[in-house]
């Protein structure tokens, strides 16, 4: 899924066309939307509609109707105007769960599907590696269309990325030791991130926060066609079982050729959890074990 960020610039129709093929979903940021005549913002939805790429608010809005007591307006609002879903997020204020459980069933009593974010905005105040994972964890429960890792615009000292917006592949591993790839959404604004990820993640990964200019840029990188991911982004093959298989396929894929011994050290998992995790990959065909050509005691696992 690529999940574009339209902060309302010229949303040229010829434009819009070419981009279409490689744009799921567009996001009118923030609170946006109240800043235009409630025809216009009918029909820029409709302009992306034309050429079949859904819309959703932005969670900044939700938030700000939230502290309001004005959340199911909202949602009877976006539904009227052509929104196909609404973002629930808690970057600035406090969510309960009990909260985020209320606004998943207005918005589904109102036909409308939604996206969970799961961050905050504030620089300062950042939820811990743990703390993310629980409440991703949490938001998977309501069956969301995705669950969006924070990164805000900057895409710098928020979520995964450190204050320089390099990504902490450490949280990266450790939230896709728990939760699989395909439900999440990682927000990317940065086109150095969006090539990181891409590599190393594969080129189906969900990316969100894409400016529309970007689009392009990085369909051509899915696709291999630049530079920076030419010859390297991996072929996707689908992997049944738990989250624990899925990582240790990752690790994989990427190393090439690994033991338990490391797979338990890189993955911080128990070893247990390790050798039943192999046996699911095994039992699918994906990966085999062999001897070590360096050391004939070790038994090496690699992907088929």
């Amino acid at each position: 899924m690529t999940h574009v960020l339209d902060r309302l610039q010229g949303l040229h129709p010829e434009e819009l066309a070419y981009a279409a093929p490689y744009v799921d979903v567009a996001k009118v940021g923030w609170g946006l939307p109240l800043l235009l005549p409630r025809e216009t913002v009918r029909a820029r939805v409709r302009q992306y509609h034309d050429v079949e790429i859904e819309v959703s608010t932005g969670g900044t809005l939700l938030e700000y109707a939230v502290t309001h007591n004005r959340a199911p307006q909202l949602m009877d609002e976006a539904r009227e105007l052509g929104f196909d879903l609404v973002e629930i997020s808690s970057g600035i204020i406090e969510l309960s769960t009990a909260q985020i459980e209320e606004l998943a069933a207005l918005a589904t009593k109102r036909g409308l599907e939604y996206f969970i974010e799961v961050g905050k905005k504030d620089t300062q105040h950042q939820l811990s590696l743990k703390e993310t994972i629980n409440q991703i964890a949490h938001a998977r429960t309501l069956r969301p269309r995705k669950v969006i890792v924070e990164s805000r615009e900057s895409g710098r000292g928020v979520g995964i990325y450190d204050s320089e917006g390099q990504i902490k592949w450490d949280w990266v591993r450790s939230i896709l030791s728990e939760h699989p790839q395909e439900e999440l959404i990682f927000e990317a604004p940065l086109e150095t991130q969006q090539v990181e990820l891409l590599r190393e993640l594969g080129a189906d990964v969900n990316l969100g926060n894409i400016a529309l200019a970007s689009v392009a840029p990085l369909a051509s990188e899915r696709l291999g066609l630049r530079g920076e991911t030419f010859g390297t982004i991996r072929t996707s093959r689908h992997v049944r079982g738990p989250p624990a298989a899925k990582f240790l396929y990752f690790l994989l894929e990427t190393y090439r050729a690994l033991d338990q011994t490391q797979l338990a050290h890189m993955s911080r998992l128990p070893r247990r959890t390790v050798q039943s995790a192999l046996e699911s990959l095994r039992q699918q065909g994906l990966v085999h074990e062999s001897i070590s050509l360096h050391d004939s005691r070790r038994r090496e696992y690699r992907l088929t």
